[in-house]
């Protein structure tokens, strides 16, 4: 599996910027005033993004060769948890950030200014998803397998093999 690429990356958070910019004014017209995020969101998004790090820590180990052994259903397994994180982590981005641009538009007093430091704060823990995400993709890339004596190697002018 590769790594997720930038631009889907980037893809995802601008399309949840959009469909949650849609969605937070639909809100406010007809369900609720003003829209906050809890600081414990962000404090929770931190966390997550430390543990998905610690927990794909021993499989950068392994793929550097300073560990034995990891059990491969738990590598793939903390792989897809890592994609999982990254891609989560975009469109958080986005939803996060479309709550924080809500929010600039009534800075009229302390409590406005709350929800402003809040939806910014979610966003910055959300980024720090994605990248925590995309790194331990990082951590999970298999090193590049070295050809067998056995196996012929490619002509460096056609790049094919010799027959």
């Amino acid at each position: 599996m590769n790594l997720t690429r930038l631009r889907t990356i980037a893809a995802v958070a601008a399309a949840s910027v959009v469909v949650s910019w849609v969605l937070v004014d639909l809100g406010k017209q007809f369900v609720f005033k003003y829209l906050a995020v809890p600081w414990s969101v962000t404090g929770v998004i931190v966390i997550v993004s430390g543990v998905i790090l610690v927990v794909a820590w021993p499989i950068r180990q392994y793929t550097r060769g300073k560990r034995r052994q990891v059990d491969p259903l738990r590598a793939a397994s903390i792989l897809a948890l890592a994609k999982a994180c990254t891609l989560a982590g975009a469109a958080l981005t986005g939803l996060y950030l479309a709550i924080a641009l809500e929010a600039t538009g009534a800075l009229h007093s302390p409590l406005a200014w709350s929800r402003l430091w809040q939806a910014v704060a979610a966003t910055v823990a959300a980024v720090i998803l994605t990248v925590a995400g995309r790194v331990a993709e990082w951590f999970c890339r298999l090193p590049p397998e070295e050809p067998k004596a056995d196996q012929p190697k490619p002509d460096e002018a056609t790049g094919s093999a010799p027959a």
